[in-house]
């Protein structure tokens, strides 16, 4: 026996079906947009220890949908640097995809700059965000900031559209690195990850079909395509994986390291080699003189206060000891600090070099 025909039983029927098979033809949910530039040198400069330094990123992103109303609980998860809170929207943004860069870079090969120094430095030399932000000035800042390279980064897109069965949102990050000593360009990334929330976004039922894409714009969405953004550009820069998790925030880092040499020329015997740095308190510090001697103990000389973090003077020093004899010896300092069970370490590279002995006469 054939059921008597039914209107709103076929009907809700055939909109329950034209629903599900939109969700499912057109479902897409989270996409990566690349464009990407690297030098052949890169790799080669990467294994040699290359320094860098951050400098605070531009957010072009259009104001039409920016998503500053979501920056509250997406900068929460990211932990903004200190004094983030206090900046302008989009600076807020620009500091929060640089301090997510720098954290990922941290698990690199790069030796990469504290950002309060980097900061300081820039202060320090008076020059305006603009000429900050400008690539073609990267050997003057990289001269002043005593690294091989300067990293520049724009956020390109912190935006949302909201359609009433769909949103969309999107971060994009750009990311280039240029040469401090030659002004070459060696490295561009531009990477836009999306999301959508609705129909088109996944499957969803017909009753939550009106809810969902405001689900979709919640920080946590945003934060999520944040942490994409940046890990995908910092592996795109790495030349390989940077891990799951952002190098933690208290890991020991050194501000700067500086020597002090008795006299120009090469150093001999009895000469001193000073060694200073500043940086994390209370933790393990040596330096390297190239390949000649290694781990030379650095101790804590002073602690100073600081409202971005109390930090420590550290001081160590080697005598130059007769047959000693190299040229361009590179000088490294290491801080190790213990957290928990697991101890991490930092090394830096001192901007110059030491010859020691007659072979490095010229």
């Amino acid at each position: 026996m054939i059921p008597a025909f039914r209107p709103g039983v076929a009907l809700r029927s055939l909109v329950s079906a034209s629903v599900a098979l939109a969700a499912f033809v057109l479902a897409s949910c989270a996409s990566s947009d690349v464009e990407l530039r690297a030098d052949p040198a890169l790799p080669r400069l990467r294994a040699q220890g290359y320094r860098i330094a951050v400098v605070p990123f531009a957010v072009s992103a259009p104001e039409e949908g920016l998503l500053t109303d979501a920056l509250g609980a997406v900068g929460d998860v990211l932990s903004l640097e200190a004094g983030g809170g206090g900046l302008p929207m989009r600076a807020r943004l620009g500091e929060l995809m640089r301090a997510q860069v720098i954290g990922w870079l941290g698990r690199s090969d790069f030796e990469v700059v504290e950002p309060w120094a980097t900061d300081t430095a820039l202060a320090h030399h008076g020059w305006s965000a603009a000429e900050e932000r400008d690539p073609s000035r990267a050997p003057e800042v990289a001269a002043a900031l005593q690294v091989d390279g300067v990293l520049y980064g724009d956020v390109v897109a912190w935006n949302r559209g909201y359609y009433v069965v769909e949103s969309t949102a999107e971060v994009g990050l750009r990311l280039e690195l240029v040469d401090g000593s030659t002004g070459r360009s060696l490295f561009e990334t531009t990477r836009i990850e999306s999301d959508a929330a609705g129909l088109t976004g996944g499957p969803t039922g017909f009753v939550s079909a009106g809810t969902e894409p405001i689900a979709g714009l919640r920080g946590s969405t945003l934060r999520d395509l944040a942490r994409a953004a940046s890990r995908g550009a910092a592996i795109d820069l790495a030349g390989g994986d940077v891990g799951t998790d952002e190098r933690p925030a208290d890991a020991p880092r050194l501000s700067f390291v500086s020597v002090a040499l008795p006299h120009s020329g090469p150093l001999v015997a009895g000469d001193r080699v000073d060694v200073l740095a500043l940086g994390a308190p209370g933790c393990n510090v040596c330096f390297d003189l190239g390949v000649l001697r290694r781990d030379v103990p650095m101790l804590e000389t002073a602690r100073h206060a600081d409202p971005r973090g109390e930090r420590a003077s550290y001081a160590g020093h080697y005598v130059v000891q007769a047959g000693d004899a190299a040229r361009g010896l590179p000088v490294f300092a290491t801080i190790r600090g213990q957290r928990e069970s697991r101890v991490s370490a930092s090394r830096y590279r001192w901007g110059g070099s030491v010859d020691l002995g007659a072979a490095a006469a010229r």
